[in-house]
C-alpha cells in the first residue's frame, strides 16, 4: 500500500503525521517517494509511523508482491541475511530498531512472525 496512501487514508499532512510521529516531514517525503528509501528505513521508524497510521509495519512497504503476514507456502525459512548481520542484532551490537525494513520483512517472513515482534524497546 505505502506511506502515501495510508497517510491520506487517516486525512494527514506531512507535518502533521511529523508531529504525531517526530519523523520530519522532509524524510516522510522522501520514504513516500522513494521506494529504495522506504524500504531501508529503520524498523523503529516504520513502527512509529504504523502505530501513528493504525496499520502493520509489513503495509508501509513499497512492494505490492510481498510477504504481509500469515503462512506462507513458499517460505524457506532462509532469510538470505548472513549470520554476521544477525549476530549483530542478537548481541545488541546494533539496536533492533536500527533493522532496515527489508531487513526485518526478510526475516519476519523466515521466522513467520510480524517483524514488531523483533522490537522489545517498548515499540
Amino acid at each position: 500500500m505505502g506511506l502515501r496512501e495510508l497517510r491520506e487514508r487517516s486525512g494527514l499532512t506531512l507535518q502533521q503525521l511529523d508531529s504525531l510521529t517526530g519523523v520530519d516531514f522532509t524524510r516522510l517525503w522522501v520514504y513516500e517517494n522513494r521506494a529504495d528509501e522506504a524500504r531501508n528505513m529503520y524498523l523503529g521508524t516504520t513502527a512509529r509511523l504504523a502505530r501513528a497510521l493504525h496499520c502493520n509495519v509489513l503495509d508501509l512497504y513499497p512492494d505490492e508482491h510481498v510477504w504481509r503476514g500469515g503462512v506462507s507456502a513458499g517460505v524457506t525459512g532462509l532469510s538470505e541475511i548472513p549470520q554476521q548481520a544477525i549476530s549483530r542484532f542478537e548481541t545488541k551490537n546494533r539496536p533492533v530498531s536500527q533493522m532496515y525494513l527489508r531487513t526485518a520483512l526478510r526475516l519476519s517472513e523466515a521466522l513467520q512472525c510480524d517483524p514488531v515482534d523483533f522490537l522489545t524497546e517498548g515499540y
